[in-house]
């Protein structure tokens, strides 16, 4: 009787597991969409994470042209006359007026009238709002070959430890460290970290306004409703069993989600693809690759891990800060 019950047990609990996979297995989304939109409420939550970037190729970057370099049209007529223009329009009124009564003689010249007063324009009034001019960008190509970053993101606490960089452009490779509202940058090759504000970044990793904004407008234009976002099926990566997305992403979707980041310009088409676990949908990996002439040919690969598992960032010691040459006073 014991080794029946035993035997009924087993039976039972296998019984229990079995359901509980297939219950498993139903609950696995097929709608791309749906994950795409649980994968966008993840990033909005993500608190901390390491991040993995590597890419290759060349890509068109908008760099702002100066004010200086742009035209300004010659034929705009200008609103108030100049000195000369006064002067002339004087003169020909006196010479005009003079031929006038040499050619004829009143009998009697009435009285001129009295001109109304004319009610001066308030400061207000007078003074024309200057325009804001749009910036305009111009597309540079960029080599992306060797770029490579490996960091780890707290935007919680508003700190960020990232070494790596793009040879591309000279002057962003080495070692970053991100204590708001400091940042301190060491070029390879130097011991000692350089210090400045974090506001004077062009991107501030910590900031989850800007690093990761990026990342989640390019998973936000995956879902565009122009787009037809496609599940490959699940695969497995390190962080655990991924669903793999596949779309083919347009200029104009690109655009749309990017349009306030005017440095990234002429985007063009490509491929995306992207991993996001099955238990918590975080974005384990996401790949963008483009063949377009007007973005040039590129691969860039994004991986994250430890989400919302960083240790502590701590910005350099004392001794490792280069301290500024005092400002000589008059």
């Amino acid at each position: 009787m014991s080794r029946r019950k035993s035997l009924a047990v087993i039976v039972a609990g296998l019984l229990a597991v079995t359901s509980l996979l297939e219950g498993c297995s139903q609950a696995n989304l097929t709608d791309p969409r749906e994950i795409l939109n649980k994968v966008d409420n993840s990033i909005t939550n993500l608190q901390s994470v390491h991040f993995h970037l590597e890419a290759g190729g060349q890509f068109a970057v908008g760099v702002e042209a100066s004010a200086a370099d742009t035209p300004v049209p010659s034929d705009t007529p200008s609103t108030e006359p100049s000195a000369s223009t006064e002067a002339s329009a004087s003169a020909s009124t006196s010479a005009a007026a003079s031929g006038s009564a040499g050619a004829s003689v009143s009998p009697s010249p009435s009285p001129s009238p009295t001109p109304e007063p004319t009610a001066s324009p308030s400061p207000s009034e007078a003074a024309s709002p200057t325009a804001t001019p749009t910036p305009v960008y111009t597309a540079v190509p960029v080599s992306l070959a060797g770029t490579v970053a490996d960091g780890d993101i707290d935007f919680g606490k508003g700190t960020a430890h990232v070494i790596g960089g793009m040879p591309g452009l000279p002057g962003v490779s080495g070692e970053l460290l991100v204590v708001e509202p400091y940042a301190y940058f060491r070029g390879y090759g130097e011991t000692r970290f350089h210090e400045q504000g974090s506001s004077e970044l062009a991107v501030d990793p910590a900031l989850s306004s800007q690093s990761l904004y990026i990342v989640q407008q390019v998973v936000a234009a995956a879902s565009d409703k122009s787009l037809s976002p496609v599940l490959v099926g699940t695969e497995q990566e390190p962080g655990g069993s991924c669903y793999h997305i596949r779309v083919s992403v347009t200029q104009s979707a690109l655009s749309a989600q990017l349009a306030n980041l005017g440095a990234v310009q002429n985007q063009g088409t490509g491929q995306l693809d992207l991993w996001i676990t099955q238990n918590d949908f975080q974005l384990e990996r996401l790949e963008f690759s483009t063949a377009d002439p007007a973005a040039g040919t590129a691969i860039i690969r994004l991986v994250l891990s430890n989400w919302n598992r960083v240790g502590i960032i701590s910005g350099p010691a004392p001794n490792q800060v280069v301290t500024p040459a005092p400002v000589a006073s008059n």
